[in-house]
């Protein structure tokens, strides 16, 4: 089973010079809590939470308005899977880096969200069903 068999979500994504301001108002636009940034191919490059915004720009005391998603994001990405990649090993990248989610790229571009739920409830099925 592979990872395109899985329901994804649909990511959020904004590019390195994206206005803090904007990656903000989109995140809470969308009720989310990370935002994926991608670079002018639309390849992941970076990610930015509300705790990277709260420890890196709150905490700190910095002028949110000055600063763009490049000042904010954590990068590189320590995860990022393909949309044909063996969900088995998948998972295993998963549990190794204790995430709830993985970025997913078809020929590269972000292509959707892999959540830690629709992982296991994809590999419940195989084990139920063969």
């Amino acid at each position: 089973m592979n990872v395109s068999q899985c329901t994804l979500i649909k990511p959020l994504s904004c590019t390195a010079e994206t206005p803090l301001p904007e990656v903000a108002r989109i995140l809470r636009e969308y009720q989310q809590r990370r935002i994926l940034v991608v670079d002018t191919n639309e390849s992941p490059i970076g990610i930015i939470s509300t705790t990277d915004m709260n420890n890196r720009v709150i905490a700190e005391n910095k002028d949110a308005a000055k600063l763009a998603a490049q000042d904010v994001m954590t990068q590189p990405l320590h995860l990022v899977c393909d949309l044909n990649d063996d969900l088995n090993e998948v998972y295993h990248k998963m549990i190794q880096k204790t995430s709830y989610y993985c970025p997913v790229t078809q020929n590269g571009k972000l292509y959707g969200i892999l959540t830690y739920g629709e992982m296991v409830r994809c590999l419940q099925h195989l084990l139920h069903h063969g």
